[in-house]
């Protein structure tokens, strides 16, 4: 993955003012036209975290069919892109990258973020046009797939009555999504790809992609070796807790990691916290070579004690390179996660750097500004 940010002539932050009349973002007050959708609950949450608009205030109307432009915002409010690490020759207009856009339409802004984060959408894309199942499932899948988020895969083969009606090129899409619990097949086992998508069974796909991005159980690994201190002063392995493996509950407020080497000093809110233990991976930058993962590391969250799978809330992650790493990650060596953003240093000591994932809390859980006060208060810090 090649940089690619413009030289400085126009800052991006200007570019964020462009008008977004004629859309209401109110979320404020509870859409009044969902009392008879099954989805009523997830698309309320999607609404209270700002990734789902109304056509007004009060009304999101559900059974209305999505438009190409009310798609494109969708998803780019759910991968949580933005302009903010790119710069302009001059201010972008949607018209620079889709002829039949409309440069004063509130969706605009939607679209020169689409084009700037590499959503690969059509350049003859009608803002106006309705968007079938098919469409809606594929715009969505190659995104979350073009932004490392979700990973495309050889499936076992899904039964789909109408496959015929599925385009070739879309099927790998949907097929994907219905194994990851994105979207359904009716009673029958049909999908109806040519059939109009509406604006709830969209914003549920959305709200389902999101759930299996951030899973409420969180993914659980065995760490590799035994550098974790437990809180109770003593040196020892990490053990599980509360039937998990990789876990250490905390008895106080800093968390001393000796394989690494840091401490992270926490809120007295967050005695017994958890620690969780991943990894995160490298992929080629080659295109020929686009899924290979060529680098891997340690990935360490911090838990908050009041996290539970019916409530989860934000963790703290921290990434963990070794300092040859994080030096061929700034050179676009390898990249992580969603482009064209990387993740950031927090601090280093001789050995090792340790960053936060890019957009690590774009769905907003609760508890997310309580994360980032936590990290503007510098409660890194390396130990040798």
């Amino acid at each position: 993955m090649k940089s690619r940010k413009k030289l400085l002539s126009l800052s991006a932050a200007a570019v964020l003012s462009l008008s977004l009349a004629g859309q209401s973002f109110a979320a404020t007050s509870t859409f009044t036209d969902l009392e008879q959708v099954a989805a009523k609950d997830k698309i309320i949450s999607l609404q209270s975290q700002g990734l789902v608009s109304g056509v007004s205030s009060d009304l999101f109307q559900p059974d209305a069919a999505l438009t190409a432009s009310q798609g494109v915002q969708m998803i780019v409010k759910a991968l949580g892109l933005n302009l903010n690490a790119i710069n302009f020759f001059k201010a972008p207009q949607a018209t620079d990258y889709f002829a039949k856009a409309n440069n004063d339409a509130w969706y605009a802004q939607s679209l020169i973020i689409a084009a700037n984060n590499d959503l690969k959408l059509d350049t003859e894309l009608d803002p106006n046009q309705k968007w079938t199942k098919e469409m809606f499932t594929k715009e969505l899948l190659i995104a979350l797939d073009g932004h490392n988020i979700m990973h495309m895969m050889k499936l076992p083969p899904i039964a789909i009555k109408d496959k015929d009606d599925i385009t070739l090129d879309a099927l790998g899409a949907i097929q994907a999504a219905i194994y990851k619990g994105i979207t359904t097949l009716d009673a029958d086992g049909n999908f109806h790809p040519q059939a109009d998508i509406t604006r709830a069974q969209a914003a549920e796909m959305i709200y389902n992609s999101l759930k299996y991005i951030h899973p409420a159980t969180g993914q659980i690994s065995t760490p590799d070796s035994t550098g974790d201190v437990p809180r109770n002063g003593q040196s020892q392995p990490m053990i599980p807790a509360d039937g998990q493996t990789g876990q250490v509950k905390a008895d106080s407020n800093v968390y001393e990691n000796t394989q690494y080497g840091f401490r992270f000093t926490l809120p007295n809110s967050w005695k017994g916290y958890t620690i969780v233990t991943d990894k995160w991976e490298g992929l080629s930058v080659s295109d020929s070579q686009a899924a290979n993962v060529v680098e891997s590391g340690a990935k360490i969250s911090i838990r908050h004690p009041e996290w539970t799978s019916e409530q989860p809330r934000q963790d703290i992650p921290i990434l963990v390179f070794t300092v040859d790493q994080w030096n061929e990650l700034q050179q676009d060596k390898f990249h992580i996660g969603a482009a064209p953003i990387g993740p950031s240093e927090l601090v280093r000591n001789d050995k090792y750097v340790f960053a936060l994932p890019a957009r690590y809390n774009f769905a907003y859980p609760e508890g997310y500004q309580e994360v980032e006060d936590i990290l503007k208060s510098n409660p890194i810090q390396p130990i040798s």
